[in-house]
């Protein structure tokens, strides 16, 4: 790509600012950005933006093509030219995955038993699809979160019913109340309108932690033969 415009961005949320140069040659994206400060605690927001400038050059050519491409940052220079390999990571989530695990030395690991069930269920493949998207594109959190939580709903209640009885077995067997769901069911609304509304980091990754934790509750009813979770080892989830 040629002629691509210096970006000038600056946040009226969380101050940042920002000169965005982007190079795209081949099929190599480098993305500079020129700050007049730079804290490490900026370093999450600051991904945004620039993903965000990479994939909407990177849009333009797929939407004159017919072309699906993506964008994937693989490196990170910091402000004293140091290049360090660069992931999307989320070992807070991670954690919160107790229906099995990835530890081969565990005597139960139980990754073969959840990729049965996920294989057999379309539903269920959907609905850890979205979450999964949705950790990798942020503006997608809102959205993917609900859908993959309104997805596990219909997979658990195949019966024909109302909405507010799906509601109703959905909570009862995975021990969550109306509040807990309702903060993620409540900021989609917005974003699946099509209403460019801003929500807070802060209440994005608490609708990623509370989604990742209705996932693994649902996976472990699906484990344990679709019995409802025992109160004792799961508590009542409020918000």
């Amino acid at each position: 790509m040629w002629d691509l415009p210096t970006i000038n961005y600056k946040s009226p949320d969380t101050g940042i600012e920002t000169t965005i140069t982007i190079q795209v040659k081949g099929s190599m994206i480098d993305v500079e950005c020129a700050m007049p400060r730079f804290d490490q605690r900026d370093l999450s927001a600051i991904h945004k933006i620039a993903y965000d400038s990479a994939r909407a050059a990177i849009n333009v050519v797929s939407f004159a093509t017919g072309i699906t491409l993506a964008v994937v940052f693989d490196q990170l220079v910091n402000e004293n030219g140091t290049t360090t390999a660069f992931v999307i990571h989320h070992p807070d989530l991670g954690k919160l995955c107790t229906a099995y695990t990835m530890e081969v030395n565990k005597e139960f690991a139980g990754v073969g038993d959840v990729l049965g069930i996920i294989l057999r269920e379309p539903g269920l493949f959907l609905a850890l699809d979205d979450l999964i998207t949705s950790t990798s594109l942020h503006h997608l959190i809102t959205v993917n979160s609900a859908r993959s939580i309104e997805g596990l709903r219909h997979a658990m209640t195949p019966v024909a019913m109302s909405r507010d009885q799906e509601w109703e077995v959905f909570r009862t067997n995975l021990n969550l109340d109306k509040n807990y769901i309702r903060l993620i069911t409540d900021h989609s609304i917005a974003s699946r309108h099509g209403e460019g509304t801003f929500v807070p980091g802060t209440i994005t990754a608490e609708i990623a932690r509370r989604s990742w934790t209705i996932m693994n509750r649902f996976i472990e009813f699906r484990k344990r033969g679709n019995l409802a979770l025992p109160i004792a080892e799961f508590p009542l989830l409020t918000g």
